[in-house]
Parts: C-alpha cells; structure tokens; sequence
C-alpha cells in the first residue's frame, strides 16, 4: 500500500476515534447539563457561539492552511510570524467581542428577555479569543506533519477538562455561567497543551516581510471564503433567533448539535487528513484528482453512516434520553439530516480545488450556500421550520454543482460518486424508518428502542467494518 494511502487510513482511524470520543463525552455532558439548566440557557449560548464564530472568520486570513499548504510552512521565521498575527488578532477579537456585547443584546432581547444577557457574556467568552491567540503553531504543523494521536488528544484532553467544570458548576450553581465557564476553560487548556506538544520549534514572535506577505497572499481568499461561509452556516440562527423563542431556538441548537456529527466528521477527514495529502500534488492535478476521488468515497461512507444512524434514532433518542421539553427536537433532527448530508457531499470536494491553490472557489462556493437563505426564509414562511431546512439544503447542493467547474478532471467520476451514495443512503434511512413505524408499537416500549437502534447501527457498523478491512490491507502491506 502506498504510503498516502497508509497515512490516510491511520488518519481516518484516528480522527473518526477522537471524534467518536469527543461526542460520547459531548453526549453525556449534555444529557447532565440538560437535567440542572433549561432550553434557553443553550438558545443564548447558541448565539453566543454564532457571534464568536462571526468574529473568528470574518477575521480569518488562513494562517492554518498557508501553513499546511505552503511549502515555507516548517521554517522558524514563517512560523514565528504566523504566531505573532495570530496573537494580535486575538485580542483584536476581544475586543470586538466587548464592543458587540450592547447591540447584540438589544437585537435579541426584543424577542426575549433573556437575550439582553449577552450584554456580560459576551466581553466574559471574548477573553478566550485572547487566550487561542496564543496556541501554539504546532496545531497546524502537527497536522501538516500528519500526526494524528497528538491531534487527536489536543482535542480530546482541553474538552474533558471543560466538561468537568460544566457539570460541576451546572450542579453547585445552575446558571448559563457553567456553559461560558467551559469555554474559557476549554481554550485556556487546548493553549496549554499546544505549547507541550511543541516541539522541535518554539514558538515567539518575529516578523519576516516575505513570510507576512506570503500569509496574506494566500488568506486573502480564504478571508473571504470564511466571510460567506459563516454567513451560510451561522445565519439560520440568526434568522430564527428573532423569529423563535429562545427556548425554541434552543431545541433546534441541541438538534443541529447532534445532527452535525456527520458533518464534522467529514469536515475533520477532509481537512486533518485529505487536504495535507492533496496538497503534496498541487502540481499534479490528474494524480490530485484521482487520490481526492477514493479519499472521498472514506469520508461519504462515514459522515453518510452517522447522518442516516441519528435520521432513524433522533426521535427515540430524544424522547428516552431527555424530558418532555426537549421532545420536539427528535423530528427536527430528522429534517435537518437532509441539511446535513447535502453540506457532507459539498466539504468533502471542497480541498480539492484548495490543494491547487485555487481558494476563490471556497469563496464562490460559500457565496452559493449563503443564497440558499433565498430559500429559507420563505420556505419557513409556507412550511415551518421544515421548509427552512429544505431551503438550506438547496443552496448546499446548488454550489456542490457549481464548485465541479473547478474539479479539473474527473467531474463525472465526482458526480457520480454524489448520485450513489445518496441514494444509497437515502434508500436505507426511509426503509428503516418506515420499518420502526410499521413495527412500532408491537414489542413493547423498549421493542421500539431495540428496532430503531438496530437500523441506526447497522450503517455505522457496516462503514467502521470497511475502515477497518482497509487498516487491515495497510498493516499486512507493511
């Protein structure tokens, strides 16, 4: 087996671990923190994390992949002064993140009280933009490097920490402050670790002319990639924050929370595993193309698995697990899976045309998510929250068509390899939920649960079994 190949696959086993981790963690964090605090405490932090995220791409010059990407990316002064932008910027952010607190809080507040809340959490969650200024570069080398344990436990160690403090303070003191007391404590630890994870280079701060230039040469695209791509991915929120409660803005955070596991763990294989492979081929793009085509087929596989599992265990998921003022986010979670599924088929083509230096396409292609909201909005108008959902999904999938005119060959094979795995996938999540409401009911309560665990597991085990056969080929190649 190649070695590409080789790192690809301990990659993806590695990254689809750390991340199964991270939710089991997630998960029961949740479930905890749902029992001591109430919906509208995660309503208020999702709009928390909607305005950090804002600040933190709309401020993005693509300081990690100019590092991946660039064949500069090891040596000191491009390093050291990629660190040093890295710490201006963050307590610019702070900044900003204190400035919007007053308007952000008068925005939200006129749907519900609490909104105005975020007049003190907000300058409070900015100290942690400060404190990420200061990571480490070694959280891109070690990616550029592919070395996946150590990206894996610098994710997974600052999150337990974080979920201690939440569940501790959630049960001695129960306010939204446990939720803003995680994310500093998260930030602060992933800073931490960072710096013991960096060697041989230490990091400070220089100022290398070419090295800035080339830094925001190649991020000035990505600056506004990032721009359009919160502004696809953030403004649901938005949009429905002045148009639900918060309470009710809450059930579709904890929806989409749990629907995006398939989503993210796409996007990590993409951008942990594929993009620093892709990048090596920047010259090459048929051989780029070609390695992009069966690195794909892992992450469909994958991300498909999850989005179809929770599609048919959503609703027992949140009926069992939660109380009876989180029932409505099972059927939300199902809609949302289309959502989901549509951003998996785009994130996982989208390195491509990144690994040959061509970052205007993200741009464009964010351009096109974004135009979905033409969609949403009425959509929600006529159908709810169902047809907010769907308006979503078609902006997804109209850039996923526009962004194959920047595939240089191969636009077939890509296309192709699209129509299967939806239809498969499609094919198998109807199948098994009708099977669960056909039966449902017949072997008792916890019959219902058995049934729908078992059409949620069997793609997940199916797509781990592959994973494995294909580690399985790389050790015996050694």
């Amino acid at each position: 087996m190649s070695t590409d190949r080789k790192q690809a696959v301990s990659g993806s086993v590695w990254t689809i671990f750390g991340y199964g981790a991270s939710q089991v963690l997630r998960l029961g964090s949740n479930l905890v923190l749902a029992y001591f605090l109430f919906p509208a405490a995660f309503g208020i932090m999702s709009l928390v994390a909607v305005v950090m995220q804002g600040l933190q791409m709309f401020s993005n010059i693509g300081i990690g992949p100019s590092i991946i990407q660039n064949k500069r990316g090891e040596e000191p002064a491009f390093l050291r002064t990629a660190f040093t932008i890295q710490v201006v910027r963050g307590f610019i952010l702070w900044g900003v993140a204190a400035l919007l607190a007053w308007p952000a809080a008068q925005f939200f507040g006129k749907t519900d009280p609490l909104g105005k809340e975020l007049l003190y959490i907000l300058p409070v969650v900015g100290i942690a933009c400060a404190i990420s200024g200061f990571n480490s570069t070694c959280v891109f080398t070690l990616n550029r490097r592919m070395q996946f344990s150590k990206i894996t436990l610098l994710e997974l160690i600052p999150q337990i920490f974080a979920l201690v403090v939440q569940v501790v303070w959630a049960w001695l003191w129960p306010s939204i402050w446990a939720l803003v007391g995680g994310w500093i404590v998260a930030s602060l630890g992933k800073m931490l670790l960072s710096h013991v994870f960096d060697r041989p280079h230490r990091d400070g701060f220089g100022w290398d002319r070419e090295s800035a230039h080339e830094l925001i040469h190649f991020g000035r695209w990505i600056f506004l990639s990032t721009i359009m791509s919160f502004l696809a991915g953030s403004l649901d929120r938005i949009s429905l924050g002045r148009l639900l409660t918060l309470s009710e803005l809450g059930l579709y955070s904890i929806s989409l929370s749990f629907a995006r596991l398939g989503v993210e763990v796409a996007t990590r294989l993409a951008n942990i595993v594929i993009f620093p492979i892709l990048s090596r081929y920047q010259d090459d793009p048929e051989t780029l193309v070609r390695k992009s085509l069966k690195a794909r087929s892992l992450v469909l596989l994958a991300g498909g698995a999850l989005v179809s599992a929770f599609a048919i265990f959503a609703p027992v998921f949140f009926e069992r697990l939660y109380d009876e003022r989180y029932a409505g986010a099972g059927v939300i979670s199902q809609w949302l899976s289309i959502f989901i599924w549509a951003q998996i088929l785009l994130c996982s083509m989208e390195r491509v045309p990144l690994a040959l230096g061509h970052p205007k396409a993200l741009f464009i292609s964010n351009v096109i998510v974004t135009s979905g909201y033409a969609f949403a909005v009425p959509g929600y108008l006529w159908f709810g929250i169902h047809g907010f959902i769907l308006g979503l999904a078609a902006g997804v999938l109209l850039a996923h068509l526009i962004l194959l005119r920047w595939i240089p060959t191969g636009r077939l094979a890509m296309l192709s390899q699209t129509v299967i795995y939806t239809l498969a996938f499609a094919v198998y999540t109807l199948a098994a939920i009708w099977a669960g409401r056909f039966f449902g009911g017949r072997w008792g309560e916890w019959g219902d649960v058995g049934v729908s665990l078992l059409g949620a597991l069997l793609p997940c085990l199916m797509s781990s079994a592959i994973v494995l056969l294909r580690f399985k080929k790389m050790r015996n190649a050694k």
